[in-house]
């Protein structure tokens, strides 16, 4: 019985071994792609090696690596700066400055939190002793009558003509000799509302207009002499009749029914 066991044993064993014999093996295939020839050989095995990182400004065109200007403030850190490039200066594109803007130096660390103050602008000297002072232009001013501290800034000023524009009553004789004895020339004018004419306007023009007798400063009642520069800025210096009126209304042209302002306007050529 044994021995029958053991010879379908050994007849089982040798049809299995014939079947593994025939069956078909698989084709593995070439070792590398057709067409490449022999492979390369010294290829490194792994990940690339990491580029440094510079110490100092890095190339424009790697916006990750941190970067440092080359006037970098003692005790500075990289943390202190941005990790990437400013906008629009990843790299250098065709037909872009082959450049880098550098960045703006930061503050001071002892002066961050502090508010800068703006300068102070000192104030124009004002002048003493003569009311509504006005600059008429360049060399001309204009005021109220000055008391006697105001004919001496005049003078400190650098004055050289005083022009007293007056009515026929009014006495200019300690006008005058105040002016003088302060060693400037003194001009009276008289005019009233019947010899307020254009000889007489030309006449004022020419006074005010000679430049070796400037600095000029003229005064007067204030209707008088609000109604003479109006004429004055219509004839000579061409403003219109509004833009006359504004500024001789600075300078005492208040009532424009007055007698002298309706005089003047009499003294105008009519188209």
């Amino acid at each position: 019985m044994r021995a029958r066991t053991l010879i379908v044993m050994s007849a089982l064993g040798c049809v299995m071994l014939a079947g593994c014999r025939n069956t078909p093996r698989r084709n593995p295939g070439p070792a590398y792609p057709q067409g490449m020839g022999i492979p390369p050989t010294n290829i490194p095995i792994g990940p690339p090696p990491m580029a440094p990182v510079p110490s100092k400004q890095a190339p424009p065109g790697d916006a990750g690596e941190t970067w440092l200007p080359e006037d970098t403030p003692p005790g500075k850190s990289k943390s202190e700066y941005p990790k990437k490039m400013p906008p629009g200066k990843q790299g250098v594109q065709l037909g872009e400055p082959d450049y880098v803007e550098k960045p703006k130096a930061l503050e001071d660390e002892s002066s961050k939190g502090t508010p800068v103050e703006p300068k102070k602008v000192e104030p124009v000297d004002q002048a003493k002793g003569i009311p509504e002072f006005t600059q008429i232009k360049d060399g001309v001013s204009a005021g109220q009558r000055p008391e006697i501290e105001g004919l001496d800034w005049l003078k400190a000023n650098g004055y050289k003509t005083i022009v007293f524009v007056r009515k026929a009553g009014d006495d200019d004789t300690t006008d005058r000799r105040q002016v003088e004895k302060r060693e400037m020339q003194y001009v009276g004018l008289v005019v009233a509302a019947d010899t307020f004419t254009q000889a007489w306007i030309e006449e004022f023009t020419r006074v005010v207009g000679e430049s070796k007798s400037r600095p000029i400063f003229v005064y007067g009642d204030p209707a008088t002499v609000g109604s003479v520069w109006y004429l004055h800025l219509r004839m000579a210096e061409f403003l219109t009749h509004d833009e006359a009126r504004i500024r001789a209304g600075r300078l005492g042209l208040t009532d424009e029914k007055s007698e002298m302002f309706q005089a003047a306007l009499k003294v105008l050529p009519r188209n």
